[in-house]
């Protein structure tokens, strides 16, 4: 049994274009519903269900307690040094699922993450024999080394979309930069400031943004000075080293 752990978003898309070309067999995409997926987000998923039953491959969702309710039972939002929601929302039910699937652990967990992507991330191995992470079960990285003119050549073989951002399956994510949080919906600002007044805590460290609260962290996203997010990018300076697979 091969599992490919997918969020849909383009790395997610080369790694089963890459395993469709591989002939990999008995191949099953599993995807977990965070509940704080962006607006349109579940089209894309539909579009990458579609591309991997095309193939052949089999795909599961995978559903979790959500964002939101995480958050009320944390009191507090997840931040780079604390990564609680991938454990939360896509880790545990993954281990719930995959148990169940796959008692003797002999699957073999497939993650689209690449060393190219981030600094967080620039150390992925091929493989990690037996990841505590996944069960003790073999966990690969197939595009480890792949640039990203090679994961979008895989992805054009393939005849998703290329998308301009990374996967919004978490949206808005601790990790988002500014150009994540322009494409921010009136009403995810406001699902965020529900929150962040009910907790008593804002989403975004007031230092990283110099603003407190969604609303002024979207002030910055709008008219903030450059300088700051060339020094806060996260996705290049912090990034997020899940074994989860978050983004892809």
């Amino acid at each position: 049994m091969n599992v490919i752990s997918a969020s849909y978003g383009n790395d997610s898309i080369a790694l089963i274009q890459w395993a469709h070309e591989s002939g990999l067999p008995d191949v099953t995409c599993v995807y977990s519903d965070t509940g704080w997926a962006a607006p349109d987000w579940e089209n894309r998923v539909r579009e990458g269900e579609a591309l991997a039953e095309s193939y052949g491959f089999k795909t599961v969702r995978i559903q979790s307690m959500g964002m939101e309710a995480l958050i009320k039972m944390k009191k507090g939002w997840p931040g780079n040094a604390q990564q609680f929601c991938t454990a939360h929302l896509k880790g545990i039910p993954f281990l719930c699922w995959i148990d169940e699937a796959d008692p003797n652990r002999l699957a073999m967990i497939m993650v689209g993450k690449r060393r190219a992507e981030s600094k967080a991330r620039e150390q992925t191995p091929f493989y990690v024999y037996e990841s505590e992470y996944h069960g003790d079960r073999l966990l690969v990285h197939p595009l480890y080394k792949h640039t990203d003119a090679e994961r979008d050549q895989l992805v054009s073989r393939s005849g998703m979309e290329l998308l301009p951002h990374r996967s919004q399956e978490c949206s808005p994510c601790v990790n988002a930069n500014r150009n994540d949080l322009m494409m921010l919906t009136n009403n995810q600002i406001e699902r965020v400031c529900q929150l962040e007044v009910e907790i008593g805590k804002p989403m975004f460290r007031p230092k990283r943004f110099g603003a407190v609260g969604i609303y002024g962290v979207m002030v910055w996203a709008k008219h903030g000075r450059e300088r700051l997010d060339t020094l806060f990018d996260p996705l290049e300076d912090e990034g997020c080293g899940s074994p989860f697979g978050c983004g892809l």
